[in-house]
């Protein structure tokens, strides 16, 4: 009998059919389903030196939950709405099944189309992307090829090609190809290709702190073909990480082909040591959840738009070239919260008049307080 009872003792209690807690999100799941809840709250202050071309102000950047489940370990969704005073906005949503290290998705999701793009929101750097995001495609509705094969990972897929509703009968077509040669470096190309049939008239061009340097002059249309092409490589090790783009658009406006081409150069420092990886940092001692500061990050980009002469009669300014300069400080308070600390200044090639102040460069401050579950 006593054999028994020690025998019993060291069992290992029989797991419950429903599990619940938190890895990264809130789920609740059981031997064939787990259902994960996620959030992210981003908000903004943004200040310009007084008297310039624009005014401070504080933005609610983001607001977005994120449901997503997996059934029979093949079977997918996930559904993410974007929440902002105009209403609420579907980001994402879709539906897929995976056949082992690839996956199958329908419905809108993001384009397989550059680092910068692709990279999780809730773990950026930077307070802002890039001058070169604007140009990029991010979510539309469509059908998508993930997966891997070795160290190669790849990405497929067709769409409407205008972000929603399509307005014309072609589609784009998208494919991005990263190799991961040795841990922490990958470097890979990126193509999207379509004919579009788009109205620009009115539609702002942006700096990298987000504010309006230009606009398309009514009448202008996206009329033919579009090709963008992008390369990227990144370095991660440790606390450290480097990463860098190259993209050309080249498009039809008003039956004229012109090209914007563009990069940039990131890099980045924990300097309390933790590991920078695509999943973000982590403090080695939480502030609050446990006696500790956190951790700390120093981040540096430099960024380059060169716009085509062609565009000039197109925009109501035209700078020729767009320089951006970027240093950010970011304190991880724990896995929770963050608090950014950016500092731009933006150099154009030739003066520029936007809303009634001529200038060749703009400053900008941003602090951003991130929550996020």
């Amino acid at each position: 009998m006593t054999m028994l009872l020690v025998w019993m003792l060291r069992q290992e209690p029989p797991k419950p059919d429903v599990q619940a807690g938190y890895d990264g999100g809130f789920f609740i799941k059981t031997k064939d389903l787990k259902f994960t809840v996620e959030g992210l709250l981003q908000v903004n202050g943004v200040f310009f030196e007084p008297g310039g071309a624009h005014e401070s102000e504080f933005v609610l950047r983001r607001m977005r939950l994120e449901f997503s489940g997996d059934f029979f370990e093949r079977f997918m969704f996930h559904i993410e709405p974007k929440f902002s005073d105009d209403g609420v906005e579907l980001e994402e949503a879709w539906v897929g099944f995976r056949v082992g290290e690839h996956r199958f998705l329908f419905g809108r999701m993001k384009e397989p189309f550059s680092l910068e793009e692709m990279a999780s929101l809730r773990h950026m750097d930077m307070i802002n992307f890039s001058v070169l995001n604007q140009f990029v495609p991010a979510e539309d509705h469509g059908i998508t090829i993930l997966g891997r094969f070795g160290w190669l990972e790849y990405g497929l897929g067709l769409y409407n090609g205008t972000g929603g509703e399509d307005t014309t009968s072609d589609k784009d077509v998208a494919a991005r190809l990263v190799a991961h040669p040795w841990r922490g470096l990958q470097f890979g190309g990126s193509i999207t290709f379509g004919r579009e049939e788009i109205d620009l008239g009115g539609e702002e061009l942006k700096t990298e702190a987000r504010v309006p340097w230009g606009e398309y002059a009514s009448g202008t249309e996206l009329d033919g073909d579009r090709l963008r092409l992008g390369a990227e490589i990144a370095f991660l090790e440790g606390p450290f990480a480097v990463t860098a783009e190259l993209m050309l658009v080249r498009q039809e406006l008003n039956d004229v082909a012109a090209d914007l081409i563009g990069g940039y150069v990131q890099a980045s420092w924990v300097i309390t040591g933790e590991e920078k990886s695509w999943k973000g940092v982590r403090p080695a001692a939480p502030f609050l959840l446990q006696p500790g500061v956190g951790a700390w990050q120093v981040v540096a980009r430099w960024s380059r738009l060169d716009l085509d002469a062609d565009l000039a009669p197109f925009l109501s300014s035209f700078p020729g070239v767009i320089d951006t300069v970027t240093i950010g400080v970011t304190w991880y308070a724990n896995d929770f919260a963050k608090v950014k600390v950016n500092v731009l200044r933006t150099i154009y090639g030739e003066e520029i008049t936007v809303r009634g102040v001529t200038h060749d460069k703009e400053d900008c401050l941003i602090v951003q307080v991130q929550i996020q579950f």
